[in-house]
């Protein structure tokens, strides 16, 4: 069975380093990590260096749905690389990779150059994935994320 590739992105009014960093802080990750309606987060546990390992206990219908793994790298503030497993990934690991870009303009400015707002976009991609109703559910969940953690950027940019 060939291993399946999902690539989700998403543009955020926000720095890259300030995006990065609400990957790796276990409180603020709690608050924004929610991967669909009805689904919350338990507990998260991060030793986010290389080698580090982390666990994330998300709550469904009374329910916990443990996801694991391994943090690869971290090159702050442009990639991270971690090993995810789930039973959404019949309790394999894949391999993600983040990566955080600001966008420049037309000019080839940023936009804090030219004093609007930054911008960054986040590519996720996630790799070994092994059926298409696996890439199906982990790119829904990775989109909420995303859309979750535009969303709580959005609120607490000016704290």
């Amino acid at each position: 069975m060939n291993p399946k590739v999902l690539k989700v992105e998403k543009r955020i009014n926000a720095e890259p380093s300030k995006l990065f960093r609400a990957w790796l802080n276990a409180e603020d990750f709690s608050r924004w990590f929610l991967s669909g309606e009805g689904i919350g987060i338990e507990s998260a546990t991060l030793d986010a260096r290389p080698g580090g390992k982390f666990l994330i206990n998300m709550s469904l219908n009374g329910k916990i749905l443990p996801h694991e793994g391994e943090y690869i790298k971290i090159e702050e503030p442009t990639k991270l690389v971690f090993t995810w497993r789930s039973q959404a990934t019949e309790n394999k690991d894949t391999l993600v990779t983040i990566t955080f870009e600001e966008i420049k303009d037309d000019f080839g400015l940023s936009r804090k150059d030219s004093q609007q707002k930054t911008k960054t976009l986040i590519t996720l991609i996630q790799e070994e994935l092994t059926t298409d109703i696996q890439v199906k559910m982990h790119h829904h969940g990775w989109s909420c994320i995303l859309d979750a953690l535009d969303t709580w950027m959005g609120k607490n940019l000016w704290e």
